[in-house]
């Protein structure tokens, strides 16, 4: 998607038409956001969702303070649909080897996938991952993760100096206001920039192999479902977007990823046993 920082989006308020809290321009196919502050507070996609237009003021203010819209997860939304009409998946997942790692919000997904690299495993993707016909491919070279005092420890995560006062000083926040904060810190984390087969699915740091593709569907969609995003629920309606549609085609795609990974299965078993 291309995507520019600009001082102030010129809406053609003469051209707009109000859908719920956003406004549609029809001839430049663009949705708009914009917060009453008295500076520009505002968003717009446009061109069929290809192209991103951001405030600075949007960039800085808490998204409570912004109409509820969090950027990152709106520009994944948008990814999640595009890459679902090419036939790919993006989901909230890690990859080690052949093992895609899974899970809801604090199921241990980060211990999991630090925990096999520990053991000599090759990360394929940290945080998100694209699946294409059963590899998975990672979705940036280099991704954020949170990190726990347990997983840095038990994981041997190398941290510095100022990264162990920032974890003293979160666990000291988190104490005080375990309703808002957490005893974790943020890190950037490369991964190898290779694919691999997935042979596992597997759920946080349970390790539990996760065999139902509708279980899985509620896993792939945990994280940012675009069907609950207000924002694309009136592109859709202004633009005629099939939401709908690219949600089933979806859930198809992760069904048909489960019965491969079955069928191939069964066939490293076949062959083992006729060795």
């Amino acid at each position: 998607m291309e995507y520019k920082v600009v001082s102030k989006i010129n809406i053609r308020r003469d051209k707009v038409e109000k859908i719920g809290a956003f406004l549609y321009d029809r001839e430049l196919d663009a949705m708009y956001h914009e917060s009453p502050w008295p500076f520009p507070v505002q968003i717009g996609i446009s061109h069929g969702l290809s192209k991103c237009e951001v405030t600075p003021g949007f960039i800085k203010l808490p998204f409570i303070l912004k109409g509820w819209i969090n950027l990152d997860i709106l520009l994944r939304e948008i990814d999640l649909l595009k890459l679902a009409l090419m036939d790919k998946i993006l989901m909230h997942a890690s990859c080690v080897d052949e093992n895609l790692i899974v899970g809801l919000p604090n199921a241990g997904k980060t211990y999991q996938t630090y925990k096999m690299l520990s053991e000599g495993g090759e990360l394929v993707s940290e945080e998100y991952t694209v699946i294409d016909n059963g590899r998975a491919f990672p979705y940036k070279r280099i991704m954020r993760s949170c990190f726990s005092a347990r997983t840095i420890k038990d994981c041997g995560i190398e941290v510095d100096w100022w990264e162990r006062f920032k974890l003293f000083v979160a666990t000291i926040r988190a104490k005080l206001m375990p309703f808002m904060f957490e005893a974790v810190i943020w890190k950037n984390m490369p991964v190898s920039g290779k694919s691999h087969q997935i042979r596992r699915i597997v759920y946080g740091s349970s390790g539990r192999e996760v065999t139902d593709w509708k279980h899985f569907a509620i896993l792939c969609e945990n994280e940012f479902p675009f069907m609950a995003s207000e924002f694309l629920q009136a592109y859709a309606l202004a633009a005629g977007l099939d939401l709908i549609g690219i949600q089933n085609k979806q859930r198809e795609l992760i069904r048909r990823l489960l019965i491969q990974i079955k069928k191939k299965e069964k066939a490293i078993a076949s062959a083992d046993n006729r060795k």
